[in-house]
């Protein structure tokens, strides 16, 4: 068996990811958590040093504490590609974002999103239980 890089589950996939960054678009944390798996197995890292979250329990409040200190939220994925092999889906984007807090701070960045998704067969819908935003460097240290 191979992963697949067209589909349904692709699409579904895809159509998940976009969910994501509408909502944060939205500033709905509800929206936005709907899509990540509420179990202790979830594993998520932010841009920020100490923003590594193990479970549900410590993630599900991150979001809505983010989102009651912006103003405004914009993002563009430029790259998403996604893969889905049985059960199990990944997905990775080079994604652009705005953001302005209430305090008046303007963050602009490129960043890469990957993500690996699981089927939930009860909600009949892919969740995330892993989720990664990173910030690479600009400049490369060696040549490839």
């Amino acid at each position: 068996m191979e992963a697949s890089t067209d589909g349904t589950k692709v699409k579904q996939v895809k159509e998940t990811m976009h969910g994501i960054y509408r909502a944060f678009e939205k500033l709905d944390a509800r929206a936005l958590d709907e899509n990540f798996s509420h179990s202790d197995d979830l594993l998520a890292f932010g841009t920020d040093w100490d923003e590594k979250f193990a479970g549900w329990k410590m993630y599900k409040d991150v979001h809505t504490v983010q989102f009651a200190a912006l103003k405004k939220f914009r993002f563009k994925s430029k790259e998403l590609e996604a893969h889905v092999f049985g059960s199990v889906a990944w997905a990775a984007d080079r994604a652009h974002w705005q953001i302005e807090t209430k305090a008046g701070e303007k963050v602009e960045s490129d960043v890469r999103i990957t993500a690996v998704l699981g089927w939930d067969p009860l909600a009949k819908r892919w969740l995330v239980r892993q989720w990664h935003v990173s910030s690479g460097l600009k400049e490369r240290l060696h040549e490839y």
